[in-house]
């Protein structure tokens, strides 16, 4: 997997469109090997404020198990460009503590 190859980002802005929160978010896992193990969206509850989960989240749910290393995060606008992200505190204090490195997918 790398972010210079154009489907491999083609690939996470569909992820990324089945997304059904306002701001469309994929993230993927990738193990040492360089091997996605594991996608996700972020998740939207209505009706309360901070309800969902960050896709970024969802992955390292699921980290140790799938000895995942590095999460790479997108974000696309309702045109399918590429917009910029970045992780949330919560998301990247918890990663560190994990030792996983967050990518985010830069136009």
């Amino acid at each position: 997997m790398s972010l210079k190859d154009p489907q491999f980002i083609k690939e996470m802005q569909q992820k990324a469109e089945q997304s059904d929160s306002k701001f469309r978010i994929s993230a993927f896992g990738i193990n040492r090997k360089g091997e996605c193990v594991a996608k996700a969206t972020n998740s939207f509850r209505f009706g309360r404020k901070g309800g969902g989960i960050h896709a970024e989240m969802k992955i390292m749910l699921e980290a140790r198990r799938k000895r995942i290393k590095t999460i790479i995060i997108c974000r696309i606008g309702w045109g399918g460009d590429i917009r910029p992200i970045e992780p949330c505190p919560v998301c990247s204090e918890k990663a560190k503590e994990l030792g996983i490195k967050i990518i985010s997918v830069k136009e």
